[in-house]
């Protein structure tokens, strides 16, 4: 897989011909929205201020006639995992760039490296990267479309993002002034910037969420932060196929044609696509669930360069792409955060008027001429580029690069452009913004979102109880969260359908949801991981159940791995086959903590801790405390060392024992598993990497119900333990009772390693 397609999956929209966007009514750059609303600006500081940093960038963009920079990029990407944190993928790329206010930008590329840690240690190939020059190389560039500028072809953040910064944002957007600080200067020496709050007047995905820090004597830029206003869910779908061939990508529905935004945009305007097309991307929509791409946290930092030009040194990005299928009474899908950090290095400036800096070229010819050399490939004529493109130098030997002195580090090893404690300080300010009021509403999406029956195929199931169901739902956005009904009618019969009704309310540092349910679930009441059946499901009717009652849960924030949780449930279990009725009430939290082990040969340690504590029928308390250490060793290979306890106390029924064997999560090698009040487990992993997995050698070790149970077995890892291929082979010299010791493949998947 390249790191083009790589990023393409996970960014969703890297593939720059596959994107397609329509542009709703907008107010065109350089006009004055008619009639601005009289509320926009709260207090007469954010006014002041706003309207500073608008008349002041257009001027200040003729103080400059060009500089050279030396700008570096980073991007990571983790796999949604539930048991630890793990690296999926990094890139880095640095490169030397001439800006020029009246002459093409000139980049040439230093060095470019992209791993895949699951790959293998020494995986490395050339990473063609972000190239952030494209958007991030003019100083006085508009700050707010970074946010879809690293996701998507350059024209389209123009287009998508109605900036705070544009003329008349003040039909979007609120301003209100706050607290003032002290920005570190980059030759010592601190200077006083005031934030300024903006608040979006609806929920979109062209809005932002902002908090603007503005040196109030200069009004430059001193930082600059923001989100969406609105996750990208119902608007991104996926596109198998564009204009007769299979092209996988993704299409960003921003809203309704605009004969005006169409001329500005005629090339990347998609032609209407064929039935053929039409129904492959419309069925693989309505199949799979909907993905959910947000941008939760852009920082973009500026230095003032020799206290007289407030020039960008830092950006960092934060998203993550996550399944949206989340109930109180199901499990919350795992997501894949994506970071991205670039800096400016900012080696000399030529001001207006002013000779150029000896040493550093003087026009983007004579930058071209000396950082060129034979064989080296450029992507434009300089001659034929405009102003405001980038011809760009790549070397020839493109192994040279992936090994280049000048690369930085991974953003998993180095610092980044902007600390975590203030991005998860930001990130909270902004999360916590919400939006305003007034204004002009009228490009407002609807709140309403509907999945009709019939069509909706992810909504469709069979299995014995219900036969066909169909399913339907209805959500509403609000400004703090979402509500969702969903409902499945089989036809088997008449019997009330099944039901769920979820709210969702999202906190700076939590989300909490709350749910009311009549949902139908496989296996029997109360058995551990009975869930709902899926799309086709066969057997008998007794080995279902309805479950209703009601649950709140907390869960960390969308982008995050579910490390901490906490759910409140009240719900009756009916066996289907018995009419036998279990009433419970109850809570249960958990706790799955990970450091470290993100690069190969490091250290890394975690694992769990839960508890449930049930009343009613059959009161009880379960509990489970597991560890995990990987140490790396000599000649490549790594050890892994588990070992867990889990009890149950009171009065369980069978299906609230705990249980080893079976699945293998705690113990392979045994044909069937063997309950129990009290079990232990220890495991010994011996790992060594070779190409893009890893061979193991592993023992088992687990006591259950008095007994002790043994397994040895080799192993397949992949994708740093998120699959593993295993053939154990069980030992257990005490023949009294308990499931075979068999020799046995298993298949795992999220693993500790």
């Amino acid at each position: 897989m390249t790191p083009r397609l790589v990023r393409a999956l996970v960014l969703a929209g890297a593939l720059a011909n596959t994107i397609a966007a329509q542009t709703p009514d907008t107010v065109l750059a350089g006009t004055v929205a008619s009639g601005p609303t009289r509320d926009a600006y709260l207090d007469d500081t954010a006014r002041r201020l706003v309207l500073g940093v608008k008349a002041t960038r257009d001027t200040a963009r003729q103080s400059l006639d060009s500089y050279t920079a030396v700008i570096r990029e980073r991007l990571g990407a983790e796999f949604p995992s539930f048991r630890r944190d793990r690296p999926w993928f990094h890139g880095e790329r640095a490169a030397r760039v001439r800006w020029s206010r009246d002459e093409p930008s000139v980049v040439h590329v230093l060095g470019a490296r992209f791993r895949d840690p699951s790959m293998g240690p020494d995986h490395r190939q050339f990473f063609p990267g972000l190239r952030t020059e494209r958007f991030a190389t003019d100083p006085f560039v508009d700050p707010f479309t970074f946010g879809y500028s690293v996701v998507a072809p350059a024209t389209l953040p123009n287009t998508t993002t109605l900036s705070p910064l544009e003329p008349g944002s003040e039909r979007h957007y609120q301003f209100r002034s706050g607290d003032t600080i002290s920005v570190q200067l980059l030759g010592g020496g601190t200077r006083q910037a005031v934030a300024v709050t903006v608040t979006p007047r609806y929920a979109s995905i062209r809005l932002m969420s902002a908090i603007m820090w503005i040196d109030p004597e200069s009004f430059g830029l001193a930082r600059v932060a923001y989100r969406l206003a609105k996750p990208v869910d119902r608007e991104i779908s996926w596109q198998l196929r564009t204009e007769g061939r299979w092209r996988p990508g993704f299409h960003v529905d921003i809203g309704p044609d605009n004969p005006v935004d169409s001329a500005l945009t005629a090339d990347s305007t998609p032609t209407r696509p064929g039935v053929f097309d039409r129904l492959v991307n419309g069925a693989f929509n309505n199949l799979f669930p909907r993905f959910e791409m947000d941008i939760s946290t852009v920082v973009a930092d500026y230095g003032f360069w020799e206290m007289r030009h407030w020039l960008l040194r830092g950006v960092t990005w934060r998203g993550h792409i996550v399944a949206e299928e989340v109930t109180a009474s199901g499990v919350a899908p795992p997501a894949v955060p994506v970071t991205i950090d670039w800096t400016l290095e900012i080696e000399g400036i030529r001001e207006s008027g002013a000779e150029a800096i000896p040493g550093t070229p003087a026009t983007a010819a004579e930058a071209l001429g000396l950082w060129q050399q034979e064989g080296d490939s450029i992507s434009a004529e300089l001659a034929a580029a405009d102003p405001d493109e980038t011809v760009t130098i790549t070397p020839a030997n493109r192994d040279a690069l992936t090994t280049s002195d000048v690369l930085p580090p991974s953003l998993w090893e180095g610092d980044r452009a902007v600390d975590d404690a203030t991005l998860e300080r930001i990130a909270a300010e902004l999360a916590s913004i919400g939006t305003g009021e007034g204004g002009d509403r009228t490009e407002a999406p609807s709140p309403w979102l509907l999945d009709p029956p019939g069509t909706t195929l992810r909504l469709l199931r069979y299995n014995p109880v219900e036969h066909v169901s169909v399913g339907t739902r209805l959500r509403r956005d609000f400004g703090w969260g979402r509500a969702a009904l969903t409902a499945r009618v089989g036809t088997a019969g008449l019997e009330l359908p099944d039901i769920d009704l979820t709210v969702q309310r999202n906190h700076p540092g939590h989300r909490m949801l709350v749910s009311f349910y009549r949902t139908l679930r496989d296996g029997h009441p109360g058995e551990r991981g009975a869930g709902r059946p899926g799309i086709y499901v066969t057997g008998d009717p007794a080995d279902f159940h309805w479950s209703h009652g009601a649950a709140i849960r907390f869960l960390p924030p969308a982008g995050e791995r579910n490390w901490l949780s906490l759910r409140l449930f009240a719900e009756q279990d009916a066996d289907i086959a018995t009419d036998t009725r279990r009433n419970r009430v109850g809570g249960a939290a958990a706790w799955r903590p990970w450091w470290g082990g993100f690069e190969s040969g490091s250290f890394g340690g975690g694992g769990r801790a839960s508890v449930r504590a049930s009343a009613g029928d059959n009161p009880h308390v379960r509990a489970v405390v597991e560890g995990a250490l990987l140490i790396p060793l000599p000649s490549r290979l790594s050890l892994g060392i588990q070992a867990g306890t889990a009890r149950v106390w009171g009065d369980p029924a069978p299906p609230d024992l705990w249980r080893i064997g079976g699945s293998g999560r705690w113990l392979r090698g045994h044909a069937e598993s063997v309950r129990g009040s009290r079990i232990h487990m220890t495991r010994v992993d011996l790992q060594r990497p070779v190409t893009f997995l890893r061979l193991s050698a592993f023992g088992d070790w687990a006591r259950a119900s008095g007994r002790n149970f043994q397994a040895v077995g080799l192993g397949l890892v992949f994708m740093d333990g998120m699959m593993r291929l295993d053939v154990a082979r069980g030992l257990r010299w005490d023949r009294a009772g308990g499931p075979d010791a068999v020799l046995r493949l298993h298949f795992l998947g999220d693993t500790f390693f």
